[in-house]
């Protein structure tokens, strides 16, 4: 995808056409910056895990990364969490599990159609 963006703006340098410089790499640059930003994220969050990972099997069981609702992810410990973020957190398990089953059988449905 920044490929695309590189050539279209390296193709425009050998045409001339000033104005469409500045476009291109103004929109190449923001590109590359959300691209870049969101894969920092991916990458701390990677780190996060693969050091829970590594902990004893009694420590990782007690530990956790929760997505709050701007999605900022953090290390909990289950047992230090409210009565609101446990049903909280329950809630949303349950709610994925309901998803995944729904999606399954709707598959099994349409298969056992064709």
């Amino acid at each position: 995808m920044e490929s695309g963006y590189l050539y279209r703006a390296g193709s425009s340098v050998r045409r001339g056409n000033s104005s469409g410089i500045f476009s291109n790499n103004a929109a190449a640059d923001h590109q590359v910056f959300s691209l870049s930003s969101q894969g920092q994220d991916d990458d701390e969050e990677a780190l996060k895990w693969a050091a829970l990972e590594k902990l004893p099997t009694y420590d990782r069981l007690r530990k956790g990364i929760l997505t709050t609702s701007t999605g900022a992810a953090s290390e909990v410990e289950v047992q230090n969490l409210g009565f609101q973020e446990r049903k909280n957190l329950v809630e949303r398990l349950v709610n994925v599990a309901e998803e995944d089953n729904e999606k399954f059988l709707l598959k099994l449905k349409n298969r056992i159609d064709r």
